[in-house]
């Protein structure tokens, strides 16, 4: 298994994904001995558009709650492969990615901003047959008796940090909720969209593919995503075309990242946090931004 190599064209299911880099793990879902994982991005997506553009761009990402290659779809890339270690993160971004290609820009709105409708019914439905065997499995358990609400029943569910809620009321935060022009150019781009259950550096050396932009978000800010930097920062310039170009998210000025990167010949841009202060009251982050063109 290690020596082999994924190719999406060959891929008849998002199962035969999830079961080329070892599965689903049920049990420690189910029994909520996983981390919760963002149900919406805290990061500003927004600041990405001001570094770079990403039409016709093929793109490996990190999938969060699935924004990020959500949001990369709606600026025109060509073909966006996300990879998440976490299995939760995988599994709900199959269900908003299923929420796009089933359901109208009224009715997405609806599931995600309405608490009080009964529509597990009528919508889940609708939803379902689109989400792979692994996805249905804990969308099937957690919507089991159909409960009233589908908001509710995701926001009791235990799955999801709940900050996470926040962010489907920030004005000008998730577009898709806003603007029914870009809810229907997702809808019309969403299969481009290929999600991996993978940790980010052994999804790369799996890929026998190259990109135009590696989206990185905020992983060198723990080891439990990248253990060795450097051995990381490598395994995406492999990965790189020429003049390729690497987005990174740290909440620190990431220094050691800028040094290493440098001496392999890449150029910067840094777009600073405008607030350093106070976080918490904004459910977000002081993020820095950065831009490393290859």
């Amino acid at each position: 298994m290690e020596n082999q190599l994924l190719n999406l064209s060959q891929v008849v299911s998002q199962d035969d994904i999830y079961n080329f880099f070892g599965g689903i793990d049920f049990e420690k879902i189910l029994k909520r001995k996983t981390f919760p994982t963002w149900a919406f991005t805290n990061e500003n997506l927004n600041e990405l558009s001001q570094l770079t553009f990403f039409k016709n761009k093929e793109i490996f990402s990190i999938l969060g709650g699935g924004d990020q290659p959500i949001y990369f779809i709606l600026k025109g890339a060509k073909e966006v492969i996300s990879c998440d270690n976490r299995d939760l993160a995988c599994l709900f971004s199959e269900f908003k990615i299923s929420c796009f290609k089933n359901l109208s820009f009224k009715e997405f709105r609806e599931i995600f901003l309405d608490e009080k409708k009964e529509n597990s019914k009528i919508y889940f439905e609708k939803i379902r047959p689109d989400l792979s065997f692994s996805a249905k499995k804990i969308f099937d358990y957690l919507f089991e008796g159909l409960p009233k609400n589908i908001l509710s029943t995701l926001k009791k569910s235990k799955f999801f940090y709940k900050e996470s809620w926040y962010f489907l009321k920030r004005k000008d935060w998730l577009p898709y909720l806003e603007d029914s022009k870009s809810f229907l150019k997702i809808k019309k781009g969403v299969n481009k969209i290929f999600i991996l259950n993978s940790d980010f550096t052994q999804a790369l050396k799996k890929l026998n593919k190259k990109f135009d932009l590696i989206y990185t978000s905020n992983i060198f800010e723990g080891k439990k995503y990248s253990p060795d930097v450097e051995k990381t920062l490598i395994q995406i310039d492999l990965h790189l075309k020429e003049n390729g170009e690497i987005l990174i998210v740290d909440q620190n000025r990431p220094k050691k990242i800028i040094s290493f990167l440098e001496k392999i010949g890449y150029n910067f841009r840094i777009k600073e946090p405008k607030r350093k202060f106070l976080p918490i009251l904004f459910r977000t982050y002081p993020y820095y931004y950065l831009l490393a063109k290859k």
